[in-house]
């Protein structure tokens, strides 16, 4: 899982990276209560993370016993039993992007609660119970399974929660029109 993890936090920091050049666009736009260019920029950088989190995921599926190798030669066991862990955590990479995304607009925008809990829910609200629990009842699996879980829950999460964010920026838009 290590191994996995390392190759996900790699991906990941592509999408954090192009996250943090967004926070100066949202917060400059947000503070000048400019919301469509926060809800413009918000929907540019989530389409071009999710198409380029969808490529690298195809790239690491096929190719997921190399990348395994690279971390752990020699013991086939272990890459077998990592790049089955690594295609099972690709098919969650595209749902990164809505969820660092949505994070650091919420942080950008002063919503530290949101934030706060969205920030938690992927490694710890959600993890630790299904990294617990799971392998309880379907052994190696189940440790293979929880972060892809603890992922696509922490996701479901993170929709409702940035929604609302959208809705209400456009709420302010239109009431700060309205004559």
């Amino acid at each position: 899982m290590a191994i996995v993890s390392r190759i996900a936090n790699f991906t990941n920091s592509v999408i954090i990276g192009f996250g943090q050049g967004f926070q100066p666009v949202c917060g400059y736009n947000y503070g000048a209560r400019l919301y469509g260019r926060v809800r413009q920029g918000f929907w540019f950088c989530v389409q071009f993370s999710t198409v380029f989190l969808v490529l690298i995921s195809a790239v690491e599926l096929v190719l997921a016993p190399g990348f395994v190798e690279l971390f752990r030669k020699g013991d086939p066991q272990v890459v077998e039993i990592g790049a089955r862990a690594l295609r099972l955590q690709c098919l969650t990479f595209p749902f990164f992007g809505w969820l660092i995304i949505s994070n650091m607009m919420m942080q950008t925008m002063g919503k530290a609660v949101r934030a706060s809990i969205l920030g938690i829910a992927r490694q710890g609200i959600f993890l630790i119970p299904v990294v617990l629990l799971l392998p309880q009842w379907i052994g190696i699996w189940g440790i293979q399974l929880a972060q892809p879980i603890a992922d696509i829950v922490s996701c479901l999460l993170a929709v409702p929660l940035q929604l609302q964010l959208l809705r209400q920026m456009r709420q302010e838009e239109q009431l700060s029109t309205s004559p």
